[in-house]
């Protein structure tokens, strides 16, 4: 009986003109470096005699010596030899649930900190997800100003905000509160078109320290929640929404109506988390340079090794030789260097190819073929132009 064993290899070529270059979604889940040093050389003709190893174009794939999951792209540019490392990416099936409501909350330190607690991840505070459910707020401008002129303070001490033909007809009582002092840390004006206390940590922090809730002194404007549920049952999808508005004081839920439907996305077949950038990128490094591919020396390896991270992949993001803003030279992104030109487009052309399933290797005694023509690489899939997305997905054949 005979096992055939190997992987589909979906490349993502972008035949663009050199100025320009893409983002694709596989350099979220890859690290790229250009070997464009001073002093690098290259014998890129080994890899055309390795085993194990596809040649396309100039373009050499093979699989990672780090972790046999993950892929290797090897190919030869103006700027020189670039070393892709990446997690394959898949095109994962899911079940949508979407829901959108009204309601009144205002964003504080307490709420996030109760978020927080409760498992919930925010980037933004304006966007928060937990377990497949993602809400995001956005504002509803209100009716009663447009500036801060259009408000003023009212009431015996001046503690109340209100629209500036409104305030002076308030009337409250003439008890001093010490938390009137903490008035002196924001101001009166319009946040999203309602008359109130601007908030801010300081002022918030002060009015808790006085035995104060934040909300009953700075009006929550009204904001637009969206609900959007991966994987979820309603049920569990409306029992978060009703965790997540509690976290803002909020106990009138509203009566959630969700639109089912069903999307696929991109994953990677590996989890990131799982995988460590810098010591693959390390594996490939050490082994191109011991197999004489490349003449990097072992510095190199270290401080390259020690910047990558999934990421830092594509035109924007790829590491390699680059002046910095000091004016110094190191091995950095390139979207952190001096001077960089930042580009964005997007394609999705896929071409396949197959990967054998043995780990790449060169023999005891290489010999350079005397038609390699592996050192001038096809301008064609070279340089600033060539964005590759690569897809490894397992294929078995059954036994015979």
């Amino acid at each position: 009986m005979k096992r055939a064993l190997g992987f589909i290899v979906l490349l993502m070529f972008v035949l663009t003109p050199l100025v320009r270059a893409c983002v694709t979604p596989g350099d979220f889940y890859a690290v790229e470096v250009v070997l464009n040093k001073p002093g690098i050389s290259q014998e890129l003709w080994r890899l055309e005699i390795a085993h194990n190893v596809l040649v396309e174009n100039g373009t050499f794939v093979f699989r990672s010596h780090y972790d046999g999951r993950l892929y290797v792209l090897v190919w030869n540019a103006s700027d020189g030899v670039h070393l892709r490392v990446g997690i394959p990416l898949k095109w994962v099936e899911y079940d949508l649930l979407r829901s959108s409501f009204n309601v009144s909350l205002m964003v504080t330190d307490d709420a996030i900190g109760n978020l927080t607690a409760d498992g919930w991840k925010t980037d933004d505070n304006t966007t928060f997800s937990r377990g497949g459910v993602t809400v995001a707020l956005y504002p509803l401008q209100g009716g009663e100003c447009t500036s801060d002129g259009d408000c003023a303070t009212g009431g015996c001490s001046g503690e109340v905000c209100a629209p500036r033909e409104e305030a002076g007809k308030i009337v409250t009582s003439c008890v001093y509160r010490s938390w009137y002092g903490c008035l002196s840390l924001t101001s009166c004006g319009c946040v999203n078109g309602l008359c109130t206390w601007k908030p801010n940590p300081a002022f918030e922090k002060c009015l808790r320290e006085h035995g104060v809730d934040p909300s009953k002194v700075i009006r929550a404007g009204r904001v637009e929640v969206d609900v959007v549920a991966v994987n979820n049952t309603p049920d569990e999808a409306e029992a978060s929404v009703k965790d997540f508005l509690s976290a803002f004081g909020v106990t009138c839920n509203p009566a959630l109506i969700f639109v089912e439907d069903k999307a696929r996305k991109l994953a990677p077949t590996v989890d990131p988390g799982k995988v460590n950038a810098s010591e693959a990128v390390r594996a490939e490094l050490e082994w191109m340079r011991e197999s004489g591919i490349v003449n990097l020396s072992e510095s190199d390896v270290e401080e390259i090794s020690t910047v990558a991270r999934w990421g830092f992949a594509g035109h924007n993001s790829r590491i390699g030789w680059y002046e910095t803003k000091n004016g110094t030279f190191s091995w950095i992104p390139y979207q952190e260097s001096r001077d960089p030109k930042l580009v964005r487009c997007a394609s999705r052309e896929i071409r396949e190819y197959r990967l054998p399933s043995g780990t790449a290797y060169i023999g005891p005694t290489p010999t350079k073929p005397s038609n390699s023509t592996v050192s001038n690489s096809s301008g064609r899939l070279c340089g600033p132009g060539l964005v590759l997305l690569l897809v490894l997905l397992p294929l078995m054949a059954g036994k015979r």
